[in-house]
C-alpha cells in the first residue's frame, strides 16, 4: 500500500481515538490537564526517506505556545525543527550538522513519534494511560505498535533514528529478528534482516547525550546502509 494511503488510514483511526480521549477529559480534570493533543507527523510525508526519526511522544510545546491542544492530522510543509526553535530541534540539527548529514535531515527525513498523543513528558504520558478507561488505554498501546510498523513498512526508510532510548526500546520490540545488535552508554543499534539500520541515542529531555559517540555510530551505519 502507498504511504499516502497508509497515512490516511492511520490519521482517521488516530482522530477517532483522539475524540475518545476528549470525551474522557470531560469527566476528569486531571486527564484534561495532562492531555496536550495529537499530532502524527512533524515533517512532510516522503516515500523511501534517508531517515525516519521516531520520538517517544509529542511534548506540550504546541499547546503551551498556542493556548489550545494540538489537533494536527496532516503532514507538515517542512521538518518541524526548521520551523520552530526549541532545545531538541537545535540539538538535533547540531548533531546532524556535526555528522555532515544536515542535508539528509532537512530534506530527506520523516519525523514522527511512537505515540502520537502529546503530554508534557513521559511521566505524564504514563499517568494519562493509567487514568484513561482501560479499554481506551489498551487500544492506544496496541495501535501505536500497529501504526508504527505500518509506517516503517510503507515508507521503507534507509535508516530509523530513535530519539531517546525509550523510543528505541519501543521500536526494537517490533522486530523479532535483529542482526549486529550493539549497545553502549550513549548508543544502541541493530540491523534488520532486510538491511535496514535502527539506531537510538541517549536523551535527557531536550539534551542529546554523548554526541561524539553517536556521530561515529551514525556515520558508520549510514555508510554501511548506502554500500
Amino acid at each position: 500500500m502507498a504511504p499516502t494511503s497508509i497515512f490516511s488510514e492511520i490519521s482517521e483511526e488516530a482522530l477517532f481515538l483522539h475524540k475518545q480521549i476528549l470525551i474522557a477529559t470531560e469527566g476528569n480534570a486531571e486527564i484534561k490537564s495532562l492531555y496536550k493533543g495529537c499530532q502524527l507527523l512533524f515533517s512532510p510525508l516522503i516515500h523511501k526517506p534517508e531517515i525516519l526519526l521516531i520520538g517517544f511522544n509529542p511534548g506540550g510545546g504546541y499547546s503551551k505556545h498556542h493556548g489550545f491542544i494540538a489537533e494536527n492530522f496532516e503532514p507538515m510543509q517542512a521538518l518541524e525543527y526548521y520551523l520552530n526553535k526549541h532545545s531538541l530541534g537545535e540539538q538535533t540539527k547540531d548533531l546532524f550538522r556535526q555528522a555532515g548529514r544536515e542535508e539528509d535531515l532537512k530534506n530527506h527525513t520523516v519525523k514522527t513519534n511512537f505515540y502520537c498523543w502529546a503530554t508534557d513528558n513521559v511521566a505524564d504520558f504514563n499517568r494519562l494511560l493509567k487514568l484513561l478507561p482501560d479499554e481506551l488505554s489498551q487500544k492506544i498501546f496496541h495501535q501505536a505498535r500497529v501504526w508504527t510498523r505500518q509506517m516503517i513498512d510503507g515508507l521503507q526508510p534507509e535508516m530509523i533514528v530513535a530519539e531517546g532510548f525509550k523510543a528505541y526500546d519501543e521500536i526494537a520490540v517490533l522486530f523479532l529478528k535483529k542482526l549486529q545488535v550493539e549497545s553502549s552508554e550513549s548508543v544502541r543499534s541493530f540491523m534488520t534482516p532486510e538491511g535496514m539500520k535502527v539506531l537510538g541515542y541517549k536523551r535527557n529531555q531536550g539534551s542529546i547525550i554523548g554526541k561524539e559517540e553517536i556521530i561515529s555510530a551514525f556515520n558508520t551505519m549510514v555508510s554501511t546502509a548506502k554500500s
